[in-house]
Protein backbone atom coordinates (compact mmCIF):
# COMPACT_ATOMS: atom_id res chain seq x y z
CA UNK A 1 0.00 0.00 0.00
CA UNK A 2 2.76 2.48 0.79
CA UNK A 3 4.24 1.47 -2.51
CA UNK A 4 1.11 2.34 -4.54
CA UNK A 5 0.88 6.14 -2.33
CA UNK A 6 4.69 6.33 -3.30
CA UNK A 7 3.78 6.14 -6.95
CA UNK A 8 0.94 8.41 -7.11
CA UNK A 9 2.63 10.91 -5.65
CA UNK A 10 5.96 10.88 -8.33
CA UNK A 11 2.78 10.61 -10.83
CA UNK A 12 1.70 14.00 -10.08
CA UNK A 13 4.92 15.16 -9.59
CA UNK A 14 5.67 14.18 -13.15
CA UNK A 15 2.18 16.09 -14.18
CA UNK A 16 3.53 18.80 -12.20
CA UNK A 17 6.76 19.16 -14.10
CA UNK A 18 5.12 19.21 -17.54
CA UNK A 19 2.23 21.61 -16.14
CA UNK A 20 5.22 24.00 -15.51
CA UNK A 21 7.11 23.68 -19.20
CA UNK A 22 3.59 23.69 -20.81
CA UNK A 23 4.19 19.98 -22.12
CA UNK A 24 1.28 17.39 -22.46
CA UNK A 25 1.78 14.40 -20.08
CA UNK A 26 0.75 10.68 -20.08
CA UNK A 27 -2.88 9.63 -18.66
CA UNK A 28 -1.73 6.24 -18.68
CA UNK A 29 -0.03 5.73 -15.51
CA UNK A 30 -2.36 7.31 -13.90
CA UNK A 31 -5.29 4.62 -15.78
CA UNK A 32 -2.90 1.76 -14.50
CA UNK A 33 -3.57 2.81 -11.02
CA UNK A 34 -7.14 3.69 -10.88
CA UNK A 35 -8.17 0.70 -12.71
CA UNK A 36 -7.10 -2.18 -10.88
CA UNK A 37 -7.84 -0.06 -7.42
CA UNK A 38 -11.61 -0.17 -8.13
CA UNK A 39 -11.77 -3.46 -9.57
CA UNK A 40 -11.50 -4.45 -6.26
CA UNK A 41 -13.22 -2.44 -3.55
CA UNK A 42 -12.05 -3.92 -0.50
CA UNK A 43 -8.77 -2.64 -1.64
CA UNK A 44 -9.85 1.05 -1.48
CA UNK A 45 -10.24 -0.14 2.48
CA UNK A 46 -7.22 -1.57 2.88
CA UNK A 47 -5.44 1.73 1.41
CA UNK A 48 -7.85 4.64 3.13
CA UNK A 49 -6.86 2.21 6.31
CA UNK A 50 -3.46 2.18 5.72
CA UNK A 51 -2.80 5.45 5.21
CA UNK A 52 -2.38 6.14 8.61
CA UNK A 53 1.39 5.07 8.82
CA UNK A 54 2.35 7.07 5.56
CA UNK A 55 4.17 10.13 5.65
CA UNK A 56 4.28 13.22 2.47
CA UNK A 57 7.35 15.14 2.45
CA UNK A 58 6.53 16.21 -0.98
CA UNK A 59 4.96 20.31 -1.81
CA UNK A 60 1.72 20.19 -0.09
CA UNK A 61 -0.24 20.61 -3.62
CA UNK A 62 1.12 16.93 -4.57
CA UNK A 63 -0.11 15.05 -1.24
CA UNK A 64 -3.13 17.18 -1.49
CA UNK A 65 -4.06 15.62 -4.48
CA UNK A 66 -3.24 11.70 -3.81
CA UNK A 67 -5.43 12.58 -0.47
CA UNK A 68 -8.40 13.69 -2.18
CA UNK A 69 -8.20 11.06 -4.51
CA UNK A 70 -7.70 8.65 -1.63
CA UNK A 71 -10.97 10.49 0.29
CA UNK A 72 -12.92 10.61 -3.25
CA UNK A 73 -13.13 6.54 -3.79
CA UNK A 74 -14.02 5.97 -0.12
CA UNK A 75 -16.76 8.44 -0.60
CA UNK A 76 -17.80 6.97 -3.83
CA UNK A 77 -17.68 3.03 -3.19
CA UNK A 78 -20.44 4.54 0.19
CA UNK A 79 -22.39 5.79 -2.17
CA UNK A 80 -22.62 2.73 -4.24
CA UNK A 81 -20.84 3.46 -7.33
CA UNK A 82 -20.24 1.05 -10.09
CA UNK A 83 -16.76 0.21 -10.96
CA UNK A 84 -16.98 2.91 -14.17
CA UNK A 85 -18.23 5.23 -12.04
CA UNK A 86 -15.15 4.63 -9.45
CA UNK A 87 -13.24 4.83 -11.76
CA UNK A 88 -14.14 8.15 -13.78
CA UNK A 89 -14.42 9.60 -10.06
CA UNK A 90 -10.34 7.74 -9.39
CA UNK A 91 -9.40 9.52 -12.03
CA UNK A 92 -10.77 13.03 -11.82
CA UNK A 93 -10.03 12.62 -8.09
CA UNK A 94 -6.08 12.61 -9.12
CA UNK A 95 -5.94 15.64 -11.71
CA UNK A 96 -8.61 17.40 -10.88
CA UNK A 97 -6.20 20.27 -9.51
CA UNK A 98 -3.91 20.81 -12.22
CA UNK A 99 -5.07 24.56 -12.79
CA UNK A 100 -2.87 25.15 -9.09
CA UNK A 101 0.54 24.26 -11.10
CA UNK A 102 0.10 26.91 -13.33
CA UNK A 103 -0.44 29.68 -10.37
CA UNK A 104 2.64 31.74 -9.07
CA UNK A 105 3.94 29.79 -5.72
CA UNK A 106 4.19 33.57 -4.35
CA UNK A 107 0.35 33.07 -4.95
CA UNK A 108 -0.21 29.65 -4.15
CA UNK A 109 2.33 29.46 -0.62
CA UNK A 110 1.82 33.55 0.16
CA UNK A 111 1.56 33.90 4.05
CA UNK A 112 -1.11 35.84 5.12
CA UNK A 113 -4.34 37.32 3.59
CA UNK A 114 -4.05 37.22 -0.04
CA UNK A 115 -5.52 40.35 -2.07
CA UNK A 116 -8.41 40.12 -4.20
CA UNK A 117 -6.37 40.25 -7.11
CA UNK A 118 -4.70 37.53 -5.83
CA UNK A 119 -7.96 35.43 -4.90
CA UNK A 120 -9.08 36.27 -8.69
CA UNK A 121 -5.66 34.46 -9.71
CA UNK A 122 -6.05 31.67 -7.41
CA UNK A 123 -9.95 31.08 -9.09
CA UNK A 124 -8.05 30.67 -12.41
CA UNK A 125 -6.93 27.35 -11.87
CA UNK A 126 -10.35 26.10 -12.55
CA UNK A 127 -9.88 27.17 -15.64
CA UNK A 128 -6.57 26.20 -16.35
CA UNK A 129 -7.50 22.92 -14.98
CA UNK A 130 -10.10 22.32 -17.72
CA UNK A 131 -8.10 23.50 -20.56
CA UNK A 132 -5.36 21.37 -19.54
CA UNK A 133 -7.40 18.12 -19.27
CA UNK A 134 -9.68 18.23 -22.32
CA UNK A 135 -7.10 17.31 -24.32
CA UNK A 136 -8.07 13.68 -22.76
CA UNK A 137 -11.12 13.48 -24.82
CA UNK A 138 -11.86 10.35 -24.16
CA UNK A 139 -11.90 11.13 -20.38
CA UNK A 140 -14.36 13.96 -20.44
CA UNK A 141 -15.38 14.01 -17.18
CA UNK A 142 -11.80 15.34 -16.18
CA UNK A 143 -12.14 18.95 -17.46
CA UNK A 144 -15.68 18.96 -16.10
CA UNK A 145 -14.87 17.98 -12.35
CA UNK A 146 -11.34 20.51 -12.88
CA UNK A 147 -13.72 23.21 -13.73
CA UNK A 148 -16.93 22.78 -11.33
CA UNK A 149 -14.78 21.22 -7.85
CA UNK A 150 -15.46 24.82 -6.59
CA UNK A 151 -19.00 25.38 -7.11
CA UNK A 152 -21.65 25.13 -4.49
CA UNK A 153 -25.01 23.84 -4.00
CA UNK A 154 -26.44 27.14 -2.69
CA UNK A 155 -24.71 28.44 -5.93
CA UNK A 156 -22.23 30.35 -4.25
CA UNK A 157 -19.10 28.77 -5.58
CA UNK A 158 -17.40 29.67 -8.80
CA UNK A 159 -16.51 30.00 -11.23
CA UNK A 160 -20.31 29.77 -12.66
CA UNK A 161 -22.27 30.10 -9.96
CA UNK A 162 -23.81 26.88 -10.24
CA UNK A 163 -26.73 25.24 -8.10
CA UNK A 164 -27.61 21.82 -6.78
CA UNK A 165 -27.74 19.35 -10.20
CA UNK A 166 -26.15 21.89 -12.57
CA UNK A 167 -23.18 20.33 -10.34
CA UNK A 168 -22.36 17.03 -11.33
CA UNK A 169 -21.90 14.99 -8.69
CA UNK A 170 -18.46 14.00 -9.09
CA UNK A 171 -17.32 17.39 -8.72
CA UNK A 172 -19.78 17.69 -5.30
CA UNK A 173 -17.91 14.61 -4.22
CA UNK A 174 -13.89 16.42 -4.90
CA UNK A 175 -15.42 19.55 -3.72
CA UNK A 176 -15.86 18.26 -0.16
CA UNK A 177 -13.06 16.22 0.18
CA UNK A 178 -10.66 19.24 -1.14
CA UNK A 179 -12.23 21.76 1.03
CA UNK A 180 -11.45 19.38 3.98
CA UNK A 181 -8.22 18.00 3.00
CA UNK A 182 -7.09 21.68 3.16
CA UNK A 183 -8.88 22.41 6.59
CA UNK A 184 -6.87 19.44 8.16
CA UNK A 185 -3.34 20.69 7.08
CA UNK A 186 -0.97 23.34 8.12
CA UNK A 187 -1.08 26.24 5.01
CA UNK A 188 1.53 29.07 4.79
CA UNK A 189 -1.54 31.22 5.87
CA UNK A 190 -2.84 29.14 8.67
CA UNK A 191 -2.70 26.74 11.31
CA UNK A 192 -4.26 22.99 10.27
CA UNK A 193 -7.83 22.83 11.60
CA UNK A 194 -8.38 20.05 14.17
CA UNK A 195 -9.84 16.93 12.13
CA UNK A 196 -13.13 16.62 14.02
CA UNK A 197 -13.70 20.47 14.18
CA UNK A 198 -13.46 20.06 10.03
CA UNK A 199 -15.82 17.66 10.14
CA UNK A 200 -18.43 19.63 12.19
CA UNK A 201 -17.89 22.50 10.09
CA UNK A 202 -18.58 20.60 6.56
CA UNK A 203 -21.52 19.22 8.71
CA UNK A 204 -23.30 22.69 9.85
CA UNK A 205 -22.31 23.50 5.40
CA UNK A 206 -25.26 21.21 5.23
CA UNK A 207 -28.01 21.94 2.24
CA UNK A 208 -25.39 25.17 1.80
CA UNK A 209 -21.85 24.16 0.25
CA UNK A 210 -22.61 20.35 -0.26
CA UNK A 211 -25.09 18.42 -1.28
CA UNK A 212 -26.69 16.09 2.04
CA UNK A 213 -26.18 12.63 -0.12
CA UNK A 214 -22.72 12.88 -0.01
CA UNK A 215 -22.29 14.72 3.69
CA UNK A 216 -23.63 11.38 4.77
CA UNK A 217 -21.79 9.38 2.79
CA UNK A 218 -18.99 11.41 4.05
CA UNK A 219 -19.79 10.70 8.01
CA UNK A 220 -20.67 7.24 7.34
CA UNK A 221 -17.39 6.38 5.59
CA UNK A 222 -15.04 8.65 7.55
CA UNK A 223 -16.64 9.47 10.47
CA UNK A 224 -16.50 12.03 12.82
CA UNK A 225 -13.16 11.39 14.15
CA UNK A 226 -11.30 10.51 10.76
CA UNK A 227 -8.46 8.08 10.56
CA UNK A 228 -5.59 9.90 11.74
CA UNK A 229 -7.07 11.99 13.87
CA UNK A 230 -5.39 12.83 17.82
CA UNK A 231 -8.06 12.30 20.57
CA UNK A 232 -8.08 12.86 24.27
CA UNK A 233 -10.41 10.15 26.40
CA UNK A 234 -12.23 11.05 29.59
CA UNK A 235 -9.85 9.71 31.72
CA UNK A 236 -6.92 11.24 30.04
CA UNK A 237 -5.53 8.65 27.62
CA UNK A 238 -3.71 10.29 24.33
CA UNK A 239 -4.69 7.90 21.27
CA UNK A 240 -4.64 8.25 17.38
CA UNK A 241 -7.73 6.52 15.50
CA UNK A 242 -6.93 3.95 13.48
CA UNK A 243 -10.72 2.94 12.14
CA UNK A 244 -14.19 4.34 12.84
CA UNK A 245 -17.19 2.99 13.80
CA UNK A 246 -20.18 3.15 11.32
CA UNK A 247 -23.00 2.19 13.84
CA UNK A 248 -21.11 4.09 16.78
CA UNK A 249 -19.43 7.54 15.25
CA UNK A 250 -18.59 8.10 18.76
CA UNK A 251 -16.89 5.00 19.50
CA UNK A 252 -13.50 4.95 17.42
CA UNK A 253 -11.13 2.41 17.71
CA UNK A 254 -7.80 4.39 18.97
CA UNK A 255 -3.81 3.05 18.88
CA UNK A 256 -2.81 4.02 22.65
CA UNK A 257 0.05 6.32 22.79
CA UNK A 258 0.04 7.97 26.57
CA UNK A 259 -2.27 6.29 28.97
CA UNK A 260 -4.36 8.08 31.61
CA UNK A 261 -1.25 8.60 34.06
CA UNK A 262 0.65 10.51 31.26
CA UNK A 263 3.33 7.89 30.45
CA UNK A 264 3.84 6.71 27.26
CA UNK A 265 3.03 3.99 25.48
CA UNK A 266 5.44 1.76 22.16
CA UNK A 267 3.64 -1.59 22.92
CA UNK A 268 0.72 -0.83 19.99
CA UNK A 269 -2.33 -1.03 22.50
CA UNK A 270 -5.32 -0.56 21.38
CA UNK A 271 -8.68 0.51 22.48
CA UNK A 272 -11.77 -0.46 20.55
CA UNK A 273 -14.00 2.11 22.57
CA UNK A 274 -17.66 0.27 21.69
CA UNK A 275 -15.81 -2.46 24.32
CA UNK A 276 -15.29 0.04 26.88
CA UNK A 277 -19.08 1.99 27.60
CA UNK A 278 -17.51 4.37 30.71
CA UNK A 279 -14.56 6.21 28.14
CA UNK A 280 -15.17 8.25 25.88
CA UNK A 281 -13.44 10.84 23.39
CA UNK A 282 -13.52 14.20 25.45
CA UNK A 283 -11.67 15.95 22.56
CA UNK A 284 -9.18 16.21 19.70
CA UNK A 285 -5.64 17.52 19.90
CA UNK A 286 -3.40 18.77 17.09
CA UNK A 287 -0.19 16.87 16.48
CA UNK A 288 1.69 19.58 17.38
CA UNK A 289 0.34 19.73 20.79
CA UNK A 290 0.82 16.09 21.55
CA UNK A 291 3.31 15.66 24.82
CA UNK A 292 6.52 15.35 23.86
CA UNK A 293 8.17 11.80 23.28
CA UNK A 294 5.86 11.09 20.62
Amino acid sequence: MEDLYRTLVEYIKTVREAVFDNRNFDIGPAVDVVEPLVAAPETITKFYLSTIDFSCDEDYLICHQVNAFIYSLVIGRGLKYSREHLFRLGLSALLYDVGLFMIPEAIRNKEGMLSQGEYETIKRHTLFGRDILKSFDQYPILARVAFEHHERENGQGYPQGLRGSEICEPAKIIGLVDTYEAMIHNRPHRKAHLQHSSVKELIDSRNLMFAPNIIKAYLEEIGLFPIGSFVKLNNGTIGQVIQTNRTFPMKPIIRVFFNGQGFKKDDGETIDLEDHPILYVAGSLHRDDLPEGL
